[in-house]
């Protein structure tokens, strides 16, 4: 199993690696604003698979089932970035979208304050009557819809919500540890390998994968006796 386990994680880094120079490459001589987002994307699922195969080697399962939820969250935003132009805009703002939403909420509640340099005089209010009603990001589950995954969303997105919420078990076992560690590093290559597929696809081909060879990456097709 330690060798099952060291072999899975530097296929992982390998990968990783492969999908941080795909986010780099020149694939098409048409250009797309759909790119900049899926590049941005793809750096994101390199990080976390890198950050996946460190921790495979120290048979971490909590850790792992929380960071594989955040790689199929990166997946499905993957989907829905490259089925409009349109989402792919909504979706490179929505990093400074919830940081003023946040923010606004902060100086709502007064643990945030917005003073001139001049004076230190305080013009939180004034700021927010100016700044204007901060913009929503689409929910996981709504762009899971409308990228036409959903089942995705549903089958696992959903359960692994367990383990991001502190809903779930902490194995502490040895070697249960070491069984859930390979079966998280194996939905993490899964959910790689979907990634790097879709990606690639509409780079280099300007074409979105279909359902049925999604779910074949996924490993939804399998059937186990």
């Amino acid at each position: 199993m330690p060798e099952l386990i060291k072999k899975i994680c530097e296929d992982l880094k390998v990968h990783s690696q492969m999908l941080a120079q795909s986010s780099e490459d020149q694939w098409s001589q048409e250009p797309s604003v759909i790119d900049d987002s899926v590049r941005t994307i793809l750096i994101r699922c390199s990080e976390l698979i890198r950050a996946t195969s460190d921790l495979g080697l120290t048979e971490n399962p909590t850790a792992l089932g929380i960071l594989s939820r955040q790689l199929l969250e990166a997946f499905i935003s993957l989907q829905w970035v490259i089925s409009d132009e349109k989402r792919a805009v909504l979706y490179s703002e929505f990093s400074i979208n919830e940081l003023d939403r946040l923010s606004q909420l902060a100086m709502k509640d007064g643990l945030l304050s917005v003073k001139l340099r001049q004076d230190n005089s305080d013009i939180t209010q004034e700021f927010l009557a100016n700044r204007g009603k901060p913009k929503k990001s689409v929910s996981i589950e709504q762009q899971a819809r409308e990228a036409g995954i959903f089942h995705v969303y549903q089958v696992f997105y959903r359960f692994m919500s367990l383990d991001m919420h502190g809903k779930s078990e902490t194995i502490m076992d040895r070697d249960e540890r070491r069984e859930a560690t390979v079966v998280h590093l194996h939905s993490i290559g899964a959910i790689s390998r979907a990634s790097g597929h879709v990606a690639i696809l509409w780079l280099m081909h300007r074409k979105r994968a279909d359902n049925e060879k999604l779910r074949e990456l996924l490993g939804l097709n399998e059937s186990r006796a």
